[in-house]
Order: C-alpha cells, then structure tokens, then sequence
C-alpha cells in the first residue's frame, strides 16, 4: 500500500507530531495550576523546596519564576525573600474586570525593577482591583529613544485602557501627555519642570538637602554623585539638592556626577579616575541599592577602608542593606502608602474618563542612619 492509500483519521501515525513544550513552560504552567487551585495562596515555596518539587535546575526554575514574574502572577522576592503570589480574579466571576484596564510604562522590565517598586505597583494594582480595573505592566524601551509620540498615540488608541501610569517617563512622554488632556494619568515620581501632570513621589530635593547638610556638618566638601541617568526628574531634584553643599571653612562645596552605565568595569573606571584627582571626593552617594556594593567593592580594591577613608549614603532603600557591614546610610519612605496614593489619584481622574486635577502628593524621605555615612578624616 503506497502513502496515498493512508487515511490520516484511521492512521494516527500519519497526524502532526505535537508541538514541544520547553521545561521552563512546563514548570510556569504547574506553578500557574497551583495556584489557581489555591494550593499556594500568598507566597510560593522556597526556591530549594520549589526545584526538588519539580526535579528541575535552579536556572530552569529562575527562568520560570521571571516568566511569571511578566505575566503578572507573582512578584519576585528581595535576598531571603519569598516570591509573593498576584491574587487572582474569582473564577465565579464570567466577567472580573469590566471598566478596562490601567497601563504601566517602563523603559525596564518587571524583573529588572527595584524591590521598593515593585511592592508599589503591586499596591496600585490591588487598589484598582477594588475598582474593577487591572494593572497592566507595559516595558517598551523604545519610548525613551527618540520622538515617542507616534508610538504613544497607536498605544493610547486600545479602548481597554483607561488610564496611564508613567514610570521613570522622560520629557518627551510627559510632554506628550500634558498635551492629551482627555487622557487620565499619574506620574509615578517627580514631573520634569514646567509639566502639569498629576504625580506622587518622594521629596528628593528635601533628600538632597538633607545629605549636604549632614556632608557640611561632618566636614565633607566634595561628594560624588553616582546614578544611571542624571536626566530623569528625581536624580535632577536629588543633583540640585546635594548642590546646597557648603563648606563651613569658606571651601566650594563640590558635586561630581558619575553617570553609571550598569557594568562594574565603567564604575571602577570612574571611581578609580575620581580617586586619583588631587582632591578626592570622601563622601559617594549612590542613587540605586545595588550601586552600592559594588561600589564598596571598588573602594576597598583600592585599600580604602568604609567609613574611616570615604564614606557613602544610599538613596533608595532596598532590604538587603541593612545586612551589610557596615551597616548602609540610607533614606526610606513608605512604600504602600506611595501606591494607595496613586491608585486614588488615577481613579479620581478616570471617574469622569478626563484628567479632573494636576495634584502633586510629595512623600518625605525618612533616614536609617546605618554606620557609613561619618565625620570626614582629618588629613
């Protein structure tokens, strides 16, 4: 019998091979079933219990948990945190959601994003479920690269979205929906000067003060600066408030930016350049938490000792700080009442499908005095 004479309904063997699923989807597919069963409610296992549940490799499971980390059913946990589970909508519900969606933009990925921020947006996003609206995560880099406003419109032209928060949003984003006024949005951090948008962030330029006066206090006059990008809102509002620096014994107080391009050798380029001048900053501010242990790291390959050489002061607050030794000087603020802020202000603004108010709510910063932030060594 040739192979025209097979009947693909009586010949199994003549059908499709089915399609290959990878172990990574196999293990984010268990995890999701799991947890809509209930079997795991507010947190997943440990990352040890969950790979010897599974019989799979860390790296298999890692991938996993980033996977459903962007599909929006958990959020990753800190160092020596578990990974807490995204509450899903009841599935008596035929239709949970019925007012739409809200968008978060971001020039980076969920899994990229600070402890402190992805506890916010998870606070948005319970928040707006009582309102029967999802957050919805939305990282699309190219926005922040060139004229955004093309890409904006096509996005604001989904009829699901009704809203809009603006993470990290450069000028160019939050002129564009300045200029949409039917549009409700919320800024999550600072407004780029001279823009009126509803926004919530943390009182960076109170930040920066109260560094260059504590620098002045204990005898700095030059200080570093270290950040990814000094063009965004909040490193502007934290650059002029460090300028306040003034020197009790008529010295210029002194700023140095050190723009961080995210790899270890561009920083240890930098610092040790910095170092070499004739008069050596003696106090890093770092802007990001995980600046700050390589920064450490840098300064002690070059034999100087944390805090007796050179001191150092952490913007941002993340969890893990405050294991190191020595202990981190750092500024911290109360993260779920930031993401209740903007949840309310955005659905004040959805109420009548128009942005109603420009508010701006400013969150004081709040010091943990940690033990590297001291009196500048007498030469």
């Amino acid at each position: 019998m040739d192979d025209a004479a097979f009947d693909p309904e009586t010949h199994p063997r003549r059908h499709s091979l089915p399609a290959r699923v990878s172990l990574v989807d196999q293990t984010t597919d268990m995890v999701k079933q799991l947890i809509t069963s209930q079997r795991w409610t507010d947190f997943l296992p440990g990352e040890d219990a969950l790979g010897t549940q599974f019989g799979i490799s860390r790296v298999t499971l890692r991938k996993a948990l980033a996977a459903l980390a962007e599909q929006g059913w958990i959020i990753i946990g800190g160092r020596g945190k578990r990974h807490s589970i995204i509450p899903r909508p009841s599935a008596e519900s035929s239709t949970p959601v019925q007012r739409g969606g809200v968008k978060c933009i971001s020039p980076f990925p969920k899994i990229d994003l600070a402890l402190s921020t992805r506890v916010i947006l998870d606070d948005i996003r319970k928040s707006l479920l009582s309102h029967d609206l999802r957050l919805e995560f939305y990282h699309r880099a190219s926005l922040w690269r060139g004229d955004p406003s093309s890409r904006l419109a096509q996005l604001c032209n989904d009829s699901n979205t009704v809203g809009w928060v603006l993470y990290r949003a450069s000028r160019e984003i939050q002129e564009w929906f300045q200029m949409q006024h039917h549009i409700p949005c919320v800024v999550l951090g600072p407004c780029h000067e001279g823009i009126k948008l509803p926004s919530v962030e943390v009182d960076d330029l109170v930040l920066g003060r109260h560094i260059a006066a504590e620098a002045t206090r204990l005898g700095h006059w030059h200080l570093a600066y270290i950040v990814y990008d000094s063009t965004v809102a909040s490193s502007l509002s934290t650059i002029e408030g460090l300028r306040q620096l003034a020197p009790r014994d008529g010295r210029k107080g002194k700023v140095t930016l050190i723009e961080d391009d995210t790899t270890v050798a561009h920083l240890r380029k930098s610092i040790t350049q910095l170092m070499a001048d004739e008069d050596p900053p003696t106090l890093f501010v770092v802007t990001e938490a995980d600046h700050a242990m390589p920064v450490m790291g840098i300064l002690a390959e070059m034999n100087l000792q944390i805090p007796r050489d050179v001191s150092i002061v952490v913007r941002d607050h993340e969890p893990f700080l405050s294991r190191s030794v020595p202990e981190f000087t750092r500024y911290t603020f109360d993260w779920q009442r930031f993401g209740r802020y903007v949840a309310k202000m955005l659905c004040d603004n959805i109420e009548g499908g128009v942005r109603k108010s420009t508010t701006h709510r400013k969150l004081l910063p709040v010091l943990i005095p940690g033990q590297t932030f001291v009196e500048r060594r007498k030469d």
